[in-house]
This record gives structure tokens, sequence and C-alpha cells, in this order.
């Protein structure tokens, strides 16, 4: 290039005289930028992926006040396919691109084969075909064969299966540029803004209700009180006869632990120790021990207390796992240990039995909603993930903040029982009027106009279709595009009309060699 252009000026100096060097020795600022943009630009965009880029230096100007505060939903710039595409690397599971086809009259689910398949892609696949009838149903103009097409990007999974980047580790946000197009995530999101494009959208589980509601214009069952005929919905304490001043006085949990975290624990107690000695040592480690875990312990000392004092009180806290999982292999070890690290199984309505609910996760676990709605006071776990619906919950007014390590559970507890019991009250009954607007047609559907049909719009509107190539054109010839395979195909005319066209067995057989236990890595 540079060769052509000493050529080009040789040229005009021979033929054409003095006027032609003026104009041409002005125009050389704007040539040698030219060049040294082509050769340092181009290369580095060649080389770097985006998730190696220092994104903290090209977003330097951005104010991380206002930054905290928006919500991306309001921020969605124009995108198109191209920029969806540029999506692809920061991501590591769990990711589609999601684009309807009006040729064909049928929305497409792309995968990248540079992903793996792991937890949260059955809830990304299933969020896909919930989706589309939704799409389908709410804009029905806007998906006709003689539509232009269109593509957003969706994710979906406990947590969001981003490649996790030192940036991602350190929290120290934003680990995408601020011009990256919206994602749609079904599940839990950051609480920090690490990528500020991400959208929390419903779970698959709450994301049926918004289906429903799409379908029959009704709420579902599971978002109305318990009854007779509908065992899945929320447990006020008024639809089953429990007063606040009857509740048991403990903290209360019951859940399901992934075997990663099992393993953790299992590592800090030596062989051969067992009994109380084991209890000690997970007292010893009880900082490098999970939420879970650590609830665990504390209601290990809560109930030795009550046994040594005799006082006749129950201990403060019943923090346990499921015992329906007690003849798994990853509890073995804890029995013979003599480690009481299982109890009953409860149900909704035995869980509302008890005055203090915590939402620790873990699986088979009632969710934040469902303990928001039973007629005790709810101790908030704050985590690095929240849900769609968590900015209308307040702190002292629906729930009571507890701490990432708990360590100031018990002091919270005190509070409450002791000190501020009429407080804490006052908290419940917020917390289960917050629950119940999810049940009733004027709640609900303001809850579908703010986290469904408003961020829905908002992305479609952004999205500029291609005037020149077809996207199928532009998915393959994209350097991450290429590695994009179609997984279900779905013409959306009713629930569920979709079709699997590849999905688990064939992404794990691309990766066979690989380490696929999932950890949570955040």
């Amino acid at each position: 290039l540079r060769t052509k252009s000493i050529e080009l000026f040789d040229r005009l100096l021979r033929r054409d005289g003095g006027l032609l060097i003026l104009l041409t020795l002005l125009a050389m600022p704007l040539l040698f930028s030219q060049l040294f943009l082509s050769d340092n630009g181009s290369n580095r965009a060649l080389t770097e992926s985006p998730a190696m880029m220092n994104v903290a230096e090209v977003n330097s100007h951005i104010n991380m006040t206002a930054l905290l505060e928006s919500n991306p939903v309001d921020n969605i710039r124009p995108y198109d396919l191209d920029d969806l595409l540029r999506v692809i690397p920061y991501y590591d599971h769990a990711m589609a691109l999601l684009i309807y086809d009006p040729i064909d009259d049928r929305f497409f689910a792309y995968y990248s084969t540079n992903h793996r398949w792991k937890r949260g892609c059955e809830e990304l696949t299933v969020s896909i075909k919930m989706i589309v009838y939704i799409l389908r149903r709410l804009f029905p103009q806007r998906f006709t064969p003689t539509s232009p097409e269109f593509a957003m990007v969706i994710s979906a999974g406990d947590v969001p299966g981003v490649r996790v980047t030192s940036c991602v580790k350190k929290k120290d946000y934003p680990c995408s540029p601020l011009d990256l197009p919206p994602i749609l995530h079904f599940g839990h999101v950051f609480q920090l803004p690490l990528f500020p494009s991400m959208i929390a959208m419903p779970s698959s589980k709450h994301l049926k209700c918004f289906n429903y509601w799409t379908r029959f214009g009704s709420v579902c069952e599971e978002f109305q009180p318990i009854r007779p005929g509908n065992p899945h919905g929320f447990v006020f304490g008024a639809n089953v006869d429990l007063a606040w001043e009857y509740l048991v006085p403990q903290v209360i949990w019951r859940g399901e632990d992934h075997q990663v975290f099992q393993s953790i624990v299992s590592k800090l107690i030596p062989r051969g120790v067992t009994g109380s000695d084991a209890m000690d040592v997970l007292r010893d480690h009880i900082d490098e021990l999970i939420p879970q875990y650590k609830g665990v312990v504390y209601t290990a000392n809560a109930e030795r207390e009550a046994r040594e004092t005799q006082s006749g009180k129950l201990p403060w806290a019943n923090i346990k796992f499921s015992n329906h999982a007690k003849d798994s292999q990853m509890y073995l070890q804890f029995r013979q240990a003599g480690i009481p690290v299982t109890r009953e199984c409860m149900d909704n309505k035995d869980l509302a039995k008890f005055r203090y609910q915590i939402d620790l996760g873990g699986g088979n676990s009632a969710g934040t909603l469902e303990k928001l709605a039973m007629p005790g006071a709810l101790f908030h776990h704050a985590t690095a993930t929240k849900e769609y619906y968590f900015n209308r919950m307040k702190p002292y007014e629906h729930y009571i903040p507890i701490a990432p390590d708990l360590s100031d559970l018990w002091k919270k507890y005190i509070w409450a029982e002791s000190e501020s019991p009429g407080t804490a009250k006052k908290i419940s009954e917020e917390g289960t009027k917050l629950a119940a607007s999810f049940g009733t047609p004027e709640g609900f559907e303001s809850i579908f106009e703010e986290y469904m049909r408003t961020p829905l719009l908002r992305v479609m509107e952004a999205y500029e279709p291609s005037m020149y190539k077809p996207w199928r054109t532009i998915v393959s010839d994209h350097v991450e595009g290429s590695s994009m395979k179609p997984i279900v195909r779905c013409t959306a005319s009713g629930p569920y009309d979709c079709h699997n066209i590849v999905g688990k067995k064939f992404f794990q057989e691309l990766r066979v060699d690989e380490d696929l236990i999932e950890e949570d890595q955040y």
C-alpha cells in the first residue's frame, strides 16, 4: 500500500505540476492516518478476541454511577446481524442466535460449535420454544412472509454462561463494550453491570406463566394461591390458616447440593475424622464454605447450644439439605463422619410454618418469590446475581437483607425476633402483598408489560435488517458465524410448535476430550 501511494505521488508530480503538488501535500495527513489505521487497527482486530480486549480502556469515558443506575432496556441501540455475531466470543455456553426467516416463515436458533453444551442449555432450548410463540402472538404483523428478517441474542441459565475472564472474576465492570447489542437472558443476571446490554428475562419456570398470559389472557395457577386442585400455587398465610404469632421461630431452608460444592467441602475433612471433630474442621474453615454449608454449620452450632443449655428453646437455625438425597453418593462420607447435613424434605406448605425464610438457592428449593408469599419474613440473601423482578423488592420494606457471606444472619435474626418483631411482621406483610400482585389480572398485566412486551418491542425496533445480503450469507461469511449450527426451528403457530435439530449429544461429541464438570464460577 505504501509503494502504490509513493508511485501515485511521483506520477502526480511529473504530470500535473504545482497545483496538484499542493493538493497532494494537503491530503498527506489523511493518507498517513489511513495507512496507520490499516496497519494497526485491522491487524489488531484479527489477533485479539473481544474477551481479550481492554474493555475498561475502551469504556474509560463511562459514568460508573449512571451505569449502575441505568436500565439496559432504556439503553438499547440500533444493531444488525453483524453486531449480534460479536457477542459470541463473550460466551462459553447457553447462548443462541434467534433468527426469523420470512421466506420460510419460521424461527431458527443457532448455537456455536465453539461453545460447550452444559447446564443452562436445556433451559435455553425451552426458553426459545416459549419466546418465539410469545413473539408471534404479540406482534403478528412483524412476523409474516412479507416482513424483513429479525434476529436477537438470547441466553439462559441460573448464571449467564459467559467466559470467565479476569474482568468477570474481579467484577471489574463493564466487561463488554457499551455498544454490544442487547442480550435477553432468561434466568439470573449479574447484579453489577458486567455486561451492560444484558436484560433480565423470566426463567423458564416463570416464562411458562408469561406464555400462558399471552395465550389465554389470564394468570397461571402457579402465581395464584394454593388450594385444592392447585397444589403448586403460592402459600399465603390466609389460605392455609397460618398467623405470624404461631409460626415456628427459626430460620428455615431446604434444598439440594451440587456435587462440585460437596467435593470442595469433603476435601476439608481429613480421612478418619468424624463426629464433632469433623464439625470442628468445618467451623475452622467456615470462611471457605459456600452459604448453604455455612448454614449447616450454624445449625449444628445452634443445635449443640440448645442441647447444652437445656433451655427448652428451639435452635435458631434450621438450614439443611433435603433428605430425599441422603442415599446419594455425595452424602455418604458426611453420614459416615456423623455430620448432620440432611433433614426431612419439606414442601412449600411445610416451609410456610416457619417465621423466617432464607433464599439460599440450591436444587428443589423454593424460589425467592415463593418465599416472599409465605406468612413469615424473607431473609433475602444477597448474591452476585438477580432475577428480573428484583427491582420491585425493597430492603426493609419487602425483605430483610442478608450479607453474601451470612456474617450478619444471627444479628438479623435477633433483631427480627427480639428487638423489632413488629417491624419484621410488617415487612412480611408487605412482601406477601408484592408476591400477591403476580396473581391478579391487574398486577400481572403490569408485570407482563414491564418484563416482556416492552423489552421485546424495544429489541425489535432496534434491529436493522440487511438490505443487501441474505442473513444466511452474513452468518456463514462471519468468522464467528461460520461456527454456528442450527439447533431448533419453530413455526410458533402454537405453543411449543418447534422441532429439535441437534442438541446435547452432538455438541458433547465435538468435545469428548474436555472436562465437562460444571462449576459455579461466581
